[in-house]
């Protein structure tokens, strides 16, 4: 298990934004990188992301499979999407490669490494409910059965922590607490506590700061750390138009939203 990980989400065909966090990752000196999934879905190049992951080799850790992946092969799971990302899936189905979606299709939907546990939205089985808040969250407990969980899906970077460590037990309300990350700030993991947290999305923010985000965890040092990247939007809108999909998820990159 490498102590030192890379944690990136939601990538969501965004080449630039992908390539500009993989270059940052370099200088983080990580062991390895985990992805939670979507890395298909909204953006105009998935293949390419997906050919940029598959480079990593063996540094690819660990990818779990998001609800974009699940639509692109599971026709319940994309009537349950919106118009607009029902027409970013076609793009996405019609772009990769036959390789590309036989590995995607091999992806769990659920993950453990050493201590992590790792999924894409939420950790109790058969349960997509987004994590936006300690409410939320304390119900998800249930479902963490390891002293970290890795979660993505809201586009949205917090890490929320219980002071009650027993696997998969819900706490109370007032045993969970919500945080807000801000980048470059080490969050310090204590000892006899649980967390979910989340590294935001690499090719889709949603928190209001268009930038690519993703999160560095460290076992020996116990702390997890939220990264933020500048990339070309304007090429990844261009790309976008080019394809031909809907105008909103190209504009929506400009303002993080």
């Amino acid at each position: 298990m490498q102590a030192r990980l890379a944690v990136i989400s939601d990538v969501h065909g965004n080449a630039p934004a992908l390539d500009a966090a993989l270059s940052a990752i370099e200088e983080d000196h990580v062991a390895g990188l985990v992805c939670l999934g979507d890395s298909v879905g909204y953006g105009a190049s998935p293949h390419r992301c997906v050919e940029r992951l598959l480079e990593l080799g063996a540094r690819l850790v660990a990818h779990v499979r998001g609800n974009h992946e699940e639509a692109l092969f599971s026709a319940e799971s994309f009537a349950e999407m919106n118009p607009t990302a029902r027409k970013a899936i076609l793009w996405s189905a019609r772009s990769l490669a036959p390789s590309h979606r036989a590995w995607l299709a091999r992806c769990p939907g659920v993950a453990s490494l050493g201590p992590v546990q790792l999924v894409h939205d939420n950790p109790i089985p058969a349960t997509s409910t987004y994590l936006r808040d300690a409410t939320a969250a304390c119900q998800a407990f249930r479902g963490v059965a390891s002293e970290i969980c890795l979660v993505g899906h809201t586009h949205v970077p917090l890490l929320f922590e219980t002071t009650r460590p027993e696997p998969d037990a819900e706490p109370h309300p007032e045993e969970v607490i919500a945080h807000l990350l801000h980048p470059d700030e080490p969050f310090a993991l204590e000892q006899g506590r649980r967390y979910i947290l989340n590294p935001g999305s690499v090719g889709q923010p949603r928190d209001g700061d268009p930038r690519a985000s993703y999160g560095v965890l460290d076992l020996d040092r116990r702390t997890f750390t939220l990264r933020r990247v500048e990339y070309d939007v304007a090429a990844a809108q261009r790309a976008m138009q080019e394809a031909g999909l809907p105008d909103p998820l190209a504009e929506r990159l400009a303002i993080g939203a």
